[in-house]
């Protein structure tokens, strides 16, 4: 049995501009269909290759899922290739393989929802174009905007390309992205600038700050092993070529809006070419590979929304309009190369760029990691599935407490992991937090619905080689007393042993079952526990190498004849550690391919630093075999 209910916009919440997206296409419903199912009953559901266990609870804890890991916590399964879902009332569902998932429903009556068109019609991303596949890598780098401002120069560039190369490249770090500052144009002129050149120019012919020129410039970058990526504002002058393709008022005159100033009708190919993506496409001649467009936000609400009877009048659809400039933008921009929309999700775009800036500015303070933290936790669910989300970067020179728990924030999202400070901020401490979250994974999210602002935890549920593990991070904002929480508010069963190891600290916490203990915190502080099944015999514990715990790191880990064996994937700049628990009865007999050294059940293998995969192996013995 089918029911529809009219399609609501998406809601927003930014402090300027609308609430919500005010876009809704006449008509447009959203249809649940439901069966009922007496339990007890198991059931097997199959989906396509691109789809993922999850779940619909608002309750649940905010979650990235690498791999597919099973969960107490899921209840539903997502189809991101025919974009629909299907969840359980009192069931759990468990993935199998590549698109196969069994639902165990209990005793009694459970009720099964089937949504049609969900991220479209449910969730309201109407004009969602999914037959494209999502990026495929990580993006981290460094953004100069928080670092300089507009007084960015060629030099700060330089140098921070020059510093991540060094120290950062081989961590995943493989952005250096120049921001506002650079071009000739200004977003608010004072009166209407006469065009006197290409308009694009203004652009790709940057100020005097550098000098040297920015084919020279993305040259430099890219011969340090970096990608150059590089900003651009859609907003517009008075006086371009093509003036019957500006958004116009009543009156015939091109509307001027805040922070756009003018815009294009996107149906006018030879007015957008003029004054969008000619600039995008000379960049990209010169040697730009990932570009960060902006103000698309203040195209659609500071002009096409203001000005409706001009749609009106020419029978046209703004919001069809508005994606023609984006799509061509990124046409311009080459398949191969990444485009970031930026700033705020915009629904209408969705599909197109290939990667949204979900939220505000931040600065060096806890309040903006907070107000980074507040739209994580509002569209989680979008990234990797719509887009791959970015939360903006962080701003490290911050205390280092809350420089991991910012880092930790960021990287339990799945998406990008950007930083913007003074090359000068990163010593030695904040450099191992950027090494010790890089690369970031590429993860889809646990849960496929909004969540409420100030996440108090986080998880980022894995599956590796036939192992399955969760890290947990719990986040001190304003403060928080130390607590017992329970596993199965994290996704684990509560009757099942588990091993608890702290990252950021090193520690062991010891075997835990039913709950898991969490220290007090500082506001802006957070603690990330590392939480595996306990099984019996020696096991890898954690590493201090990557807060995925052994997905970036650790390979073919397996227990075969009372040896624990493994691959370490090291990098340079550090030695790195694995750690492991031995229960007791086992003593070890001998090792290889690392340091050894033991306090108590747990065993620090320390990697010799390098850049080459490691094999180790340790061998133990029981004193009755």
């Amino acid at each position: 049995m089918g029911t529809d209910v009219p399609a609501k916009p998406v809601f927003l919440g930014y402090p300027h501009g609308p609430k919500t997206s005010e876009f809704v296409p006449a008509g447009r419903m959203a249809r649940t269909y439901e069966i009922r199912v007496k339990g007890p009953l198991d059931a097997d559901v199959r989906a396509s290759a691109d789809s993922f266990a999850c779940n619909d609870r608002v309750e649940s804890v905010l979650g990235s899922v690498y791999g597919h890991p099973s969960s107490g916590a899921d209840n539903g399964i997502y189809d991101r290739k025919d974009d629909w879902l299907l969840t359980v009332d009192s069931g759990v569902v468990s993935a199998v393989k590549n698109g196969h998932y069994r639902v165990h429903f209990g005793a009694g009556e459970s009720v099964i929802r089937i949504r049609p068109s969900y991220y479209r019609n449910h969730l309201g991303y109407f004009l969602w174009d999914n037959s494209r596949s999502n990026w495929k890598t990580p993006v981290a780098g460094w953004c100069s905007w928080m670092a300089h401002l507009q007084g960015v120069t060629e030099k700060n560039v330089v140098d921070a390309a020059k510093f991540f190369s060094a120290n950062l490249k081989d961590y995943g770090y493989g952005i250096i992205q120049i921001d506002d500052g650079y071009q000739r144009v200004s977003q608010f002129p004072d009166g209407d600038v006469a065009v006197k050149e290409p308009f694009a120019h203004y652009w790709t012919i940057p100020n005097e700050k550098f000098p040297s020129g920015l084919k020279s410039l993305a040259s430099t970058i890219s011969g340090l092993g970096m990608t150059p990526g590089i900003w651009v504002g859609d907003y517009l002058p008075a006086g371009l070529n093509h003036k019957e393709g500006y958004v116009q008022d009543a009156d015939g005159k091109p509307h001027k809006g805040p922070w756009v100033n003018y815009a294009m009708n996107g149906n006018d190919a030879a007015a957008i070419d003029e004054a969008y993506v000619n600039t995008v496409r000379e960049l990209r001649a010169d040697g730009w590979r990932y570009f960060k467009i902006d103000t698309l936000r203040h195209v659609l609400y500071d002009s096409y929304r203001q000005v409706p009877e001009y749609w009106q009048k020419r029978g046209e659809s703004m919001e069809e309009a508005y994606r023609k400039i984006l799509a061509s933008t990124k046409k311009a921009a080459g398949a191969d190369n990444y485009l970031l929309a930026c700033w705020g999700t915009i629904p209408e775009l969705a599909g197109i760029p290939d990667g949204a800036r979900i939220g505000e500015d931040v600065g060096p303070d806890v309040a903006s990691m907070r107000r980074s933290a507040k739209y994580i936790a509002q569209f989680q669910h979008l990234n990797d599935v719509v887009w791959r989300n970015d939360p903006d970067y962080m701003c490290l020179r911050v205390p280092v407490a809350q420089a991991q728990a910012w880092a930790t924030l960021t990287f339990l999202a799945g998406g990008h992991v950007m930083v913007s400070d003074p090359i000068s901020d990163y010593d030695a401490a904040r450099l191992d937090v950027l090494r010790r979250v890089g690369p970031p994974l590429v993860t889809r999210p646990s849960s496929v619905v909004p969540h409420g602002p100030d996440p108090e935890f986080m998880t980022l549920r894995a599956e590796k080689d036939g192992e399955e593990w969760t890290v947990a991070a719990r986040f001190g904002w304003g403060s928080a007393a130390a607590v017992s929480v329970p596993l199965s508010s994290l996704g684990l069963p509560s009757d099942r042993p588990y091993l608890a190891f702290d990252f950021w600290h090193e520690k062991f916490l010891g075997v835990v079952q039913g709950s898991a203990p969490f220290d007090a915190l500082a506001d802006g502080a957070c603690q990330a526990i590392s939480l595996r099944p306990s099984l019996g015999h020696p096991q890898v514990l954690g590493t201090n190498r990557h807060l995925g715990q052994g997905v970036v790191e650790l390979s073919g880990v397996r227990w075969s004849g009372h040896a624990l064996s493994g691959r370490f994937h090291r990098v340079a700049g550090r030695a790195w550690s694995v750690y492991a628990y031995v229960p007791a009865g086992f003593s070890v007999e001998g090792s290889s391919g690392a340091e050894i050294s033991r306090d108590g059940d747990v065993l620090k293998l320390t990697f010799a630093e390098g850049s080459t995969a490691m094999d180790w192996e340790i061998r133990f013995r029981k004193p009755n075999d």
